[in-house]
């Protein structure tokens, strides 16, 4: 993700996940139902009709999963992993990042980006200033591009070199952390949509299932209950369906808000011991400059 340039449009690659995705899903699942689900699942009622067990695990799965409600919510659920992959993928990246800027808190052998940041000594205005130019320079490495970590310290060194106020510099980067931890809020609406939709969807099936056994409850009066035994199947097995991929992708999207979490916490944690607390206040030394003015002598008063 970026704070100032995020991916947006059809030919994005976010673009291309949300309305691609969508389709690439739809036809991939209906593929897999055309050719193996419900071919299966007709095997295996024309072989209970007839008394005769097929013995097989796959052809009761196959019977579960064969009815429309269900592949929609398999459809949805690929496509809600997309989605999660391109957002791990990210979270990924800008873990990765952080690595490359402090190394040694990730545990890695190799040398940062800036080598300044490690020198303990405090960045002055001017100091900050190459700083934050080094940074800009660095951001525009592809493997860095459009990273939160290189923006803000950047932003946050242009803050202080134009004020020489740490606590401006520290708003300024605390600030542009919580639009980043809102950003990433945000851009999980359409997953939760799903685990929203996709026990509706179930529910759908449900009802449409004992609607049909309802209308098919003279059959099973006159001795015949195969129509409502399978109606009901159809409304059971549509509630199952749903209620376990829902289950699957909310642990998922679990997952990812933990990590996107501790990635901002990670990132706070850097920029005060890395940046902010090696910044030197001028504005509070500036205000008790004044005040350090030699005392009279009473012995020349005298």
């Amino acid at each position: 993700m970026s704070l100032r340039n995020p991916e947006r449009g059809l030919f994005s690659v976010k673009g291309l996940i949300f309305s691609l995705g969508l389709v690439a899903s739809f036809i991939f699942v209906g593929a897999i139902y055309t050719l193996a689900i419900r071919p299966g699942a007709e095997r295996a009622d024309l072989a209970n009709s007839y008394g005769v067990d097929v013995g097989s695990s796959f052809s009761s799965i196959f019977v579960i999963l064969k009815d429309y409600e269900q592949q929609i919510c398999l459809s949805l659920f690929l496509w809600g992993i997309m989605i999660l992959i391109y957002k791990f993928i990210l979270l990924r990246q800008e873990v990765s990042t952080l690595g490359r800027f402090a190394p040694e808190s990730e545990g890695l052998q190799i040398p940062p980006e800036v080598e300044l940041l490690q020198d303990s000594r405090s960045i002055s205005r001017d100091r900050a200033k190459t700083l934050a130019s080094e940074i800009d320079e660095k951001s525009q490495q592809p493997e860095l591009k459009n990273k939160i970590l290189p923006y803000i310290m950047a932003r946050g060194l242009e803050r202080y070199q134009m004020t020489g106020s740490v606590p401006e510099a520290t708003e300024t980067i605390m600030g542009r952390l919580e639009v980043a931890s809102e950003q990433q809020e945000s851009e999980l609406s359409m997953l939760r949509y799903l685990v929203w939709a996709i026990p509706s969807i179930g529910f759908i099936g449900t009802v449409r299932g004992i609607g049909v056994a309802l209308q098919r409850a003279d059959e099973a009066i006159q001795g015949d209950i195969a129509g409502v035994t399978s109606a009901l199947g159809v409304a059971f097995n549509s509630t199952l369906v749903a209620l376990f991929i829902s289950i699957a992708l909310m642990l998922l999207i679990h997952l990812l808000q933990s990590g996107q979490e501790g990635l901002i916490l990670r990132l706070q944690t850097f920029c005060r011991e890395q940046l902010l607390d090696k910044l030197f206040d001028q504005e509070s030394t500036e205000k008790e400059a004044p005040s350090k003015e030699p005392t009279p002598d009473p012995e020349r008063n005298t």
